[in-house]
């Protein structure tokens, strides 16, 4: 029995290490298939497995983001139900790299966080983050760094091969042209200055003989009226007219009246004829002026502007009492009545009783040439008004600059010479000359509008919009269009509906071309750009249009063109992903080399 036992016991070792052996066997086996033809099929087939379509490809800046949009795919039969993928998008450029939020896929039979990927039938899954853009993006490429791991072994995690899914960023959006509408300050200079002086010679009752004795002729304030006419008028300016207007006062008959001031004219007319006949004899090369003599009649305005503005008490009774009567004797009669209730009414009717002459003279002007020649060599010879002037003279900038800036030295405590040397610095680029005028124009004249839109546009160029912005609210609220200028905040920032709304009314220039363009009307954007300035700009973007359309003539001569304007555009076509589609064409490599 002990045999058999023994025998029995070593047949059961045998059998249970064949079993131990089997199970081992599925065990590997079952690990191999799991692996073998799981995880490691997702690897081998990771190229069919998984498909990345970018919404935009290159890449695009837009109001100074990057966009990232990726719509994934994962096919059928693919993912392994205990799988776990993590996908990062990365955009690398040279120097750097900017990760972004990792989207994690999972299989039916995992429990981590992520999206859940059927085993049967596609599914899809999107990737997307936002980027803050810089200039060494321009050349990038974004990739997907992808790693494959089985849940609770993330320590064995496989690092699929990348993938790149998108080639650059786009830059156009943020080639705005420096083009604001710029505040020069008026000068106030007029080319034709009217000066007008005037004088009265003063008739008695009832007269119109010339009585030099007669009380009012004779009152100081009157004699140095007429002094002083005679004297401008020997300064012997050019005289544009001389009018003689005569009136009777409005008490008595009115055809007495009308032949009285008709009789004070011809007196009046006599005087000053023989003034100017005197002043053609002591003057050289005076030219008597003709005079328009004219019988005003009787003065009832003059009346009752004077009685109105007298300190009779009852003046308002009287008023009514005079304007009551409609007929005009009755009227005359009324205020001659009213002459001996009042003593005062005839202190009014007195001075109404009169020749009055005007004389308007042309002042005196250098001409624009001697202006110009003045503010470069002796601008002290020139006054504020004179000087400022004279910069409008001239298309030079460097010449407009050395004007106001010596208009800055010989008028300190005014504000325009300050604000004007900016505007010729920011049409020249140097915002950093113009920040340090404007800072003292806005301290001698604060809350002006032409400062404050010059501020805002040199916040706008250091990249401050925010305080661009408040800038030009400000200087709009001082009647300054500044419009056009947030036109191109808005395009930066991303705003394009807004900066064509704000551009409404302008016309044919590279940025309203430009903000049509990224509101995607691509011929609105070519008819402004069709009749806009020659520029650099303008070239380059209609060749950017010329990209678009796969037009190759519009895309070479226009790049031509631009770098012909300016050389600059030649190093950033090169990189520029708008024409990545002929970066191997002879053509291009022709013109950008």
């Amino acid at each position: 029995m002990s045999f058999n036992f023994f025998n029995l016991t070593k047949y059961k070792q045998k059998t249970m290490k064949k079993i131990n052996i089997k199970i081992t066997v599925i065990l590997l086996v079952t690990a191999a298939i799991i692996t073998g033809c799981g995880l490691n099929k997702m690897v081998r087939d990771y190229d069919e497995g998984i498909k990345y379509t970018p919404q935009v490809n290159p890449l695009e800046n837009h109001g100074g983001t990057v966009a990232v949009d990726v719509n994934g795919r994962v096919g059928d039969k693919y993912f392994h139900n205990r799988a776990v993928v993590e996908i990062t998008p990365v955009l690398k450029y040279e120097g750097g790299e900017v990760p972004l939020e990792t989207v994690v896929l999972r299989g039916e039979k995992t429990e981590v966080e992520g999206i859940r990927i059927a085993r049967r039938g596609a599914t899809t899954f999107d990737v997307s983050g936002e980027i803050d853009f810089t200039e060494e993006m321009l050349a990038s490429e974004l990739v997907m760094d992808v790693s494959l791991y089985r849940e609770g072994r993330e320590d064995q995690a496989e690092t699929l091969p990348e993938r790149k899914v998108a080639d650059g960023v786009i830059n156009t959006s943020q080639r705005v042209d420096k083009d604001e509408r710029l505040s020069l300050a008026p000068h106030g200079y007029e080319k034709e200055v009217i000066v007008t002086r005037s004088a009265n010679i003063y008739f008695d009752y009832m007269r119109h003989n010339l009585n030099w004795r007669f009380d009012l002729n004779r009152k100081e304030e009157n004699k140095e009226k007429m002094e002083e006419l005679n004297k401008f008028l020997k300064k012997g300016w050019e005289i544009k007219s001389v009018e003689l207007n005569a009136w009777a006062s409005p008490e008595g008959e009115i055809a007495f009246n009308e032949e009285l001031s008709e009789n004070r004219a011809s007196t009046g007319h006599r005087y000053w004829k023989g003034q100017f006949e005197k002043l053609e004899k002591e003057l050289e090369d005076y030219e008597k002026p003709e005079i328009k003599v004219s019988a005003r009649g009787e003065d009832f305005e003059g009346f009752m502007t004077k009685l109105e503005a007298s300190e009779i008490e009852q003046k308002e009774t009287i008023a009514n009492v005079i304007n009551s009567e409609l007929a005009p004797a009755e009227r005359e009669k009324r205020i001659k009545d009213m002459t001996v209730i009042y003593e005062e009414i005839e202190k009014i009717l007195m001075p109404l009783r009169r020749a009055e002459i005007v004389i308007n003279a042309y002042e005196p002007k250098k001409t624009d040439e001697e202006i110009a020649t003045l503010s470069t060599t002796n601008p002290e010879e020139l006054d504020e008004k004179e000087l400022l002037y004279a910069a409008t003279l001239t298309e030079d900038l460097d010449t407009k600059l050395q004007i106001y800036n010596a208009a800055k030295e010989l008028f300190p405590q005014n504000y325009r010479g300050f604000n004007n040397a900016a505007y010729v610095n920011l049409k020249l680029g140097n915002a950093e000359e113009a920040a340090k005028d404007l800072e003292i124009a806005n301290e001698l004249a604060p809350n002006t509008g032409f400062v404050l839109n010059n501020l805002g546009v040199v916040a706008a160029w250091e990249e401050d919009y925010e305080n661009a912005r408040s800038y030009y609210e400000a200087a709009e609220g001082q009647g300054i269009n500044t419009k056009y200028n947030v036109g191109n905040i808005m395009i930066i920032i991303g705003d394009y509906e807004a900066a064509l709304s704000s551009y409404a009314g302008y016309t044919c220039t590279h940025n309203v071309a430009l903000a049509h363009l990224l509101n995607n009307n691509e011929q609105a954007a070519m008819t402004n750009l069709e009749c806009a300035d020659e520029a650099a700009s303008v070239a380059y973007l209609t060749a950017i249009i010329g990209a678009r359309r796969e037009d190759t003539a519009m895309l070479y001569e226009n790049l031509r063109k631009a770098i012909s304007l300016d050389p600059e555009y030649k190093e950033c076509a090169r990189i520029d992903r708008e024409f990545i589609n002929y970066f191997d064409a002879a053509d291009f490599q022709e013109i950008v080399n």
